[in-house]
C-alpha cells in the first residue's frame, strides 16, 4: 500500500525540510518519473514497524516450537549450565 502523501525526488532535493516535516507526521511515498521508488518515514515510526515485525516473527516461531516433537530435544540441567559457563 502506497502512503497517501506523495513527493517527488525533485521535491526531496529542493524542498528537503518540507518533505522531512511531512515524513515526521506520516510516511511519504517518493516518486521518480511517476514511479514509486521509496518511502520516507520518521525514525520512531520505523522502529515501531520493526518492533511489530519482530513480535510477529517471534510469535510464528513460538507456534512452530509448540508443534515440535520435544522428545528429540537434548535438555541441559541448571547445574550443568552453571558448570559450563562458570557461574
Amino acid at each position: 500500500m502506497i502512503p497517501s502523501v506523495i513527493h517527488t525526488i525533485s521535491d526531496l532535493r529542493f524542498k528537503t525540510k518540507d518533505v522531512l516535516a511531512s515524513a515526521m507526521k506520516e510516511p511519504v511515498a517518493l516518486f521518480h518519473r511517476s514511479t514509486p521508488k521509496g518511502v520516507l518515514m520518521s525514525v520512531e515510526k520505523y522502529q515501531e514497524l520493526m518492533d511489530s515485525l519482530e513480535d510477529y516473527y517471534l510469535s510464528i516461531r513460538a507456534e512452530e516450537y509448540e508443534k515440535e516433537d520435544k522428545s528429540k530435544v537434548k535438555w541441559i540441567s541448571h547445574s550443568e549450565m552453571k558448570k559450563r559457563y562458570g557461574i
